[in-house]
C-alpha cells in the first residue's frame, strides 16, 4: 500500500519507542514546519527533518506493514 502520511505507530516501529514520544516526535516536527494542528506529517517531512533516507524507511515501514 502506498501512503504518504505517517503515523504514531510508524514512529514507534522505526524508533522502538513509546506511543507518546511517537505522538511528541509529530507535535515537534508540525511545529517545526509551521503546520497546523490539524495537517498532517508526510513521510518525506519526517524524512527530511531527521535527515533520514526517505528510501531506507519506506522499505521498513512497507516490511512493517506486511508482518
Amino acid at each position: 500500500m502506498i501512503r504518504i502520511v505517517i503515523y504514531p505507530s510508524d514512529i514507534m516501529a522505526l524508533t522502538n519507542k513509546s506511543n507518546s514520544y511517537a505522538r511528541k516526535e509529530i507535535q515537534r516536527i508540525k511545529k517545526a514546519l509551521n503546520k497546523l494542528e490539524h495537517q498532517k506529517v508526510t513521510i518525506k517531512e519526517y524524512c527530511e527533518y531527521y535527515a533520514f533516507d526517505l528510501n531506507e524507511v519506506t522499505t521498513l515501514l512497507d516490511k512493517f506493514e506486511r508482518k
